[in-house]
């Protein structure tokens, strides 16, 4: 099968492999890059070591399943890279996206065939309209979606809540859509002009860094890795506001934060990362009842071939969501 191999940092390969064997088999349609899979090109990141496919934002056809797993042959589904367990002590207190006994799919997804375990349940097929099949490049947003409804479940929302966006790149923007869609105020801040007139054609307000007045917002949402943004929105956020810092900093860094903030003015920090089963599922159905709604954020498509083009287009801050399809 042909695989985008990542061969070491800003180096990507289409090669020819041997096609993966199992009994539960998926034919990919389309896999979303991810913040993840970018920062791996361009850093290198301790758990993909090279040579290794990367992605995990699927959607594909199964071409071989088990007799007991309720999927035929052409069904089209989305799976979900890894599930908790069910049964540790983080998933009975209901911190199923902590799980330390996750089941993972084999292998990345940038290449034509991924193998699932035989007993994997984190698959779900795709809904057919008119016996036609789904639009599946949307259904790559499922997983990252997942992501941000995690998110969403460290915000305090009620009736009268005013949401801040911080950065519109597509964690950011996701969150932005799902707030639009559920009639919750929102607004971004981002500094690239281009993706201020994306957000703002969507009918989301959106501006430059220093341009908004930040004390009228209840929940503030830091979708970029920049820690020195932390302590800024704790301390200019409403009182008795959250922020949320959902993008990912490095082990190492450490963050300095107003304690006045947080003792007398009540303002909750907290973060989150990665989906429980019920965030994807969630995100599945959500996307179902609105494609359009979401499908917006995907800006190009790249054929596995050129998938270092996608990867290049990323690094420069031109598009939002890339799928690459083999």
């Amino acid at each position: 099968m042909k695989a985008l191999m990542y061969t070491g940092i800003e180096q990507l390969e289409l090669q020819q492999i041997a096609d993966p064997e199992g009994d539960f088999v998926v034919k990919v349609a389309g896999c979303g890059v991810c913040g993840t899979d970018l920062k791996t090109y361009l850093k290198g990141h301790h758990y993909f070591k090279p040579p290794t496919i990367l992605g995990h934002e699927f959607t594909g056809y199964v071409t071989r399943a088990p007799k007991d797993s309720g999927f035929k042959i052409g069904d089209p589904v989305v799976v979900a890279p890894y599930a908790e367990c069910g049964t540790c002590n983080m998933c009975k207190r209901g911190l199923k996206a902590l799980c330390k006994n996750k089941s993972f799919v084999s292998g990345g997804a940038f290449c034509e065939y991924v193998v699932l375990p035989s007993d994997y349940k984190a698959v779900l097929k795709l809904p057919s309209i008119n016996n036609e099949h789904p639009d599946m490049t949307a259904y790559t947003l499922v997983e990252p979606f997942a992501c941000v409804l995690n998110g969403i479940k460290q915000l305090k929302i009620n009736e009268y809540s005013n949401v801040l966006i911080i950065g519109s790149g597509p964690m950011g923007a996701l969150f932005a859509l799902y707030f639009l869609q559920n009639g919750v105020p929102v607004s971004v801040v981002e500094p690239n002009e281009n993706r201020r007139e994306t957000v703002a054609s969507w009918g989301i307000d959106c501006y430059a860094p220093g341009e908004v007045d930040v004390g009228a917002f209840d929940n503030v949402v830091i979708a970029v890795n920049k820690a020195e943004l932390v302590n800024q929105y704790v301390t200019s956020i409403a009182d008795g506001g959250t922020v949320l810092l959902f993008s990912g900093l490095k082990k190492e860094e450490m963050l300095s934060t107003d304690s006045y903030s947080i003792h007398y003015r009540q303002v909750t920090l907290t973060g989150c990362s990665g989906y429980a089963m019920d965030e994807f599922n969630t995100a599945f159905e959500m996307i179902s009842q609105n494609v359009q709604h979401y499908k917006r954020l995907i800006t190009h498509i790249f054929p596995i071939e050129q998938g270092a083009n996608a990867f290049e287009l990323l690094r420069m801050g031109k598009a939002f969501k890339v799928v690459i399809v083999p």
